[in-house]
């Protein structure tokens, strides 16, 4: 009996119980209070059933449905409509927050000595920029898919960071390599990483580490690759990562849409050119044209505590080739007309630049340096980009001559410099240094 009451509503029970013999008074009070019952039932807040737990929105990983994940087993976790005791009535749930919440803010300054900086490439220039990063006691996660690259990187970090960092009287930070996107983007971290099934959002809860607060992209100039990687990486990223690209020709304004791939994100996103770590530390900053203007201070700041001496182009103006690559460019173009024409060898080109200059290289020695391939496929580039400009016929000499014979410059050996008419130039490098040194002794 009294789990059937139980069941009925209050003033039900007291209406059935006076009924037959009540006084009209009596009556009138049921009727009142049975429309307050009713009343009250009304309005009172119905049970949700939410099967969906909610995520932190700095831990839950934006919604990407135009470049859905492309890691095997990854699985997004969906968000919907869903009423949550987590959120107030009128706070939209997470999948349907307003971009003017994903408005990038500074990570704590007290946070980046946990969080790592990624760098994405760990070949000639990936590994030399995370043996900056990591000289100022930071920790810094290196990605690549390629074993042997990152095996290569870890070679030159143990050889080269403990020197930079006792010249520079700092300690190194810790570097951890991976292959895992999920790993680099997410918890930073290379030893007990999560399981291949186990989504972004939990590997970062299981793991109590945080992600990347910089990214940086070390890729070669190629701008469908350069956009597919950033595309998929930002979706792991934490909300307050900044996202750079280091590349050396391409504009970050032109890798906010590419193709199918579209970034969500581009107020994270800018350039920050590295030339040649550690040995060169200028860095030229530039803005996707959609960059928010806080993060260049904040930027710029913790490059120049790691040493570097970031030069920044004015807020809302596109360079292509930001500062110095657009006279290198010219240089370059001017270079290879020379040596196509026959007017000159690159011996006699770097001659020339040295003593005018008072430079150590030249610029045929510069480009084997950096790879005639790169100096391709940046030229090609720029032809594209600006149809006036001259330079087409070198460029199809440059790879009739070299490319198409496999000759790419230092990295295989033979270039405009042959392997051995390259260890005579840094020879006669190494001995005009020690020249000028004694000279200034005995002044």
């Amino acid at each position: 009996m009294l789990s059937s009451l139980q069941l009925v509503p209050p003033a039900a029970v007291i209406h059935s119980a006076v009924r037959a013999a009540a006084p009209p008074l009596t009556l009138a009070l049921t009727r009142a209070l049975t429309s307050t019952a009713r009343r009250i039932a009304s309005q009172a807040p119905r049970a949700v059933h939410n099967p969906t737990p909610r995520l932190h929105p700095r831990l839950a990983i934006p919604p990407t449905s135009h470049h859905p994940p492309k890691i095997p087993g990854y699985r997004r976790l969906e968000t919907t409509n869903t009423l949550s005791p987590f959120f107030s009535s009128n706070q939209p749930p997470l999948g349907d927050l307003p971009s003017s919440t994903s408005s990038w803010r500074p990570p704590p300054p007290s946070s980046l000595d946990e969080r790592p900086v990624l760098i994405i490439g760990a070949g000639s220039i990936g590994r030399r920029v995370a043996l900056i990063w990591a000289s100022n006691s930071r920790p810094v996660t290196l990605y690549d898919v390629s074993d042997d690259a990152l095996k290569s990187a870890t070679e030159y970090l143990t050889d080269n960071l403990g020197e930079y960092c006792a010249a520079r009287g700092t300690h190194p930070g810790h570097v951890y390599t991976t292959s895992n996107i999920r790993v680099a983007t997410t918890t930073g971290r290379h030893e007990s990483a999560p399981p291949p099934s186990c989504p972004a959002e939990e590997a970062e809860l299981e793991s109590g580490s945080k992600g990347p607060w910089l990214a940086i992209e070390c890729l070669p100039e190629n701008l469908s690759l350069k956009v597919d990687v950033l595309s998929l990486a930002e979706g792991y990223l934490p909300l307050d990562c900044i996202i750079c690209s280091n590349s050396s020709s391409l504009m970050t304004s032109e890798m906010i849409k590419y193709g199918d791939n579209e970034l969500q994100y581009p107020e994270r996103l800018l350039n920050t050119h590295y030339f040649i770590p550690p040995r060169n530390r200028m860095v030229e900053v530039m803005s996707s044209s959609k960059t928010n203007p806080k993060i260049f201070p904040f930027l710029t700041d913790q490059m120049e505590n790691v040493g570097l001496r970031p030069m920044v182009v004015p807020p809302g103006v596109q360079s292509p080739g930001f500062i110095f690559n657009r006279i290198w460019a010219a240089c370059k173009r001017e270079t290879l007309e020379v040596l196509s024409e026959g007017v000159a060898r690159p011996e006699d080109v770097d001659a020339l630049f040295r003593d005018f200059f008072h430079a150590e290289k030249g610029p045929c020695e510069r480009m084997d340096e950096v790879g005639l391939d790169t100096v391709y496929r940046v030229g090609k580039h720029n032809l594209e980009r600006s149809r006036d400009l001259e330079g087409g016929e070198a460029l199809k000499w440059l790879k009739k001559t070299y490319l198409d014979r496999g000759m790419k410059g230092e990295r295989t050996g033979d270039g405009l410099y042959t392997r051995e008419e390259r260890a005579e130039l840094k020879m006669k490098h190494r001995l005009e240094k020690w020249k000028e040194v004694e000279e200034t002794q005995g002044a």
